[in-house]
């Protein structure tokens, strides 16, 4: 008898040392091989085993540094702030046909436009997941901003289930 077959393969995560460190820990624990570029990405690829790769979004190369990194990918996680959007393509283009890529945005992505916007096409063969992120409505009118536990709970929830296209955590209009 064979154990059943959890590996996300190798997974590229931009972004994922911060809100998204839990999902980081989750995705290495399932994964072949992590490749974990941030702008300080080397305590937490020390602890999950991930190869670090140093780069400011802000970096005129990181674009061409992000084409550059070696191997190709089964599953990209990408957050990056809208500045910095145009790093999702060429993160996209690492990804084996088929693969998965999974880009985490901010509540204002809810508009399908601004997200259009922010978003880039994906090259073609592979899909994309959309993960949007919201807030809690408080009582008394008020809202407060996710967790990084529920931001984190949510990416994985949406790596869990490809056929989300698109996953809004908490509210994300009102």
């Amino acid at each position: 008898m064979t154990a059943p077959d959890t590996s996300l393969g190798r997974v590229l995560i931009i972004g994922g040392t911060g809100m998204l460190a839990e999902a980081s820990r989750w995705i290495a624990a399932r994964s072949e091989a992590v490749t974990l570029v941030a702008r300080r990405p080397e305590a937490l690829a020390a602890e999950i085993g991930a190869t670090p790769v140093t780069l400011d979004w802000s970096d005129s190369e990181a674009a061409s540094r992000i084409a550059a990194l070696p191997g190709s990918y089964d599953l990209a996680v990408i957050w990056l702030h809208d500045n910095a959007c145009h790093l999702a393509r060429p993160a996209e283009d690492l990804l084996e046909p088929h693969g998965r890529s999974i880009r985490v945005h901010g509540s204002l992505s809810a508009d399908p436009q601004k997200r259009a916007a922010r978003d880039p096409n994906p090259r073609p063969g592979i899909h994309r997941q959309v993960v949007i992120l919201g807030w809690h409505h408080e009582p008394g009118g008020g809202k407060r901003w996710l967790s990084d536990g529920e931001i984190s709970a949510g990416t994985i929830a949406a790596i869990r289930e490809p056929r989300f296209e698109a996953l809004t955590i908490g509210g994300a209009s009102g």
